[in-house]
């Protein structure tokens, strides 16, 4: 099997957010700001296991790339200080050392009946202290981070967190982040981290007001982790997989004397991947349609 981290840079506007994670999560709808549309740079990581370049048995999700969580997070932002945070949290996973604690009746995802929930945030520091708030990736035990700069108030960045996350419904699919509040919340932290939901497991989109040099600071990690490095011109999370694998192919071929890491899918002789076979398609018809015009 092949493990992949999959990485995209876009602009990312906060009035129109768009669609998020193929219908596992959406965005609680942004309130109305004055003046021009603010733009964000969003940064989207995910990952995938996958037999072939048709990725048609893959797995999604940063978990599935063999690449640990925290350690993507250390490698991204390296020793930084980071304030962790949770909305609708369950009361037995509160970590020790939480701030901000309060609990607070709800409904769960698919819930009848109410029960406590309960938010808290928790300053972290170095790889161990990011594996134990994070736990099992899987369980939805954390909603993000926030990078914590020297001389910011604490509960200043709180505050502004709570209107990223406090609004949030556990509808299906549920809504958990509000993306009106990511401006305002830029202006006290370089970076907001949010864990967002692929196909099966977690992705992290990180919102900031630069770029962040993720190829460059994500590379030795999947050179050691052996995971190859994707990048997607979309985030992965909505995207195919197949697609950036071929492009990816493409640019391979023309860098490198050895074979493509992947191995082509099955009677791929005559395979390619399904977005490519809909342009052809799409190009035929409009070649035959010009004919026809031509011939009338």
């Amino acid at each position: 099997m092949v493990h992949a981290l999959g990485v995209s840079h876009n602009d990312f506007n906060p009035l129109d957010p768009g669609r998020l994670c193929r219908g596992r999560e959406r965005w609680i709808e942004p309130w109305e700001m004055d003046g021009e549309k603010i733009r964000v740079h969003r940064l989207v990581i995910s990952g995938a296991t996958f037999s072939d370049d048709s990725a048609a048995d893959a797995l999604r999700g940063v978990v599935h790339s063999e690449v640990e969580l925290a350690s993507v997070l250390e490698a991204l932002f390296p020793g930084a200080t980071l304030l962790a945070f949770m909305e609708d949290g369950h009361p037995a996973d509160i970590p020790d050392g939480a701030e901000g604690v309060e609990l607070y009746p709800g409904h769960r995802a698919g819930g009848l009946s109410e029960e406590m929930l309960v938010r808290w945030y928790k300053t972290v520091h170095g790889l161990d202290e990011l594996r134990e708030v994070i736990g099992d990736p899987n369980e939805e035990r954390i909603r993000g981070f926030a990078v914590r700069e020297k001389g910011v108030d604490v509960e200043e960045l709180w505050a502004r967190l709570f209107l990223l996350t406090g609004m949030s419904t556990l509808d299906s699919p549920p809504a958990r982040y509000q993306p009106a509040a990511l401006p305002e919340l830029l202006e006290l932290t370089p970076a907001v981290i949010v864990i967002h939901r692929d196909k099966h497991g977690p992705a992290l989109g990180i919102y900031t007001e630069e770029p962040v040099p993720a190829e460059e600071r994500l590379a030795p990690l999947c050179a050691e982790r052996d995971a190859l490095l994707v990048p997607f011109a979309i985030p992965p999370m909505l995207a195919r997989w197949d697609r950036a694998l071929y492009e990816l192919r493409q640019v391979w071929m023309e860098d490198h004397d050895e074979d493509f890491p992947v191995p082509p899918a099955p009677d791929s002789g005559g395979w390619e991947p399904r977005w490519k076979r809909r342009q052809r398609k799409k190009r035929d018809a409009e070649s035959r349609l010009l004919l026809v015009e031509g011939e009338e």
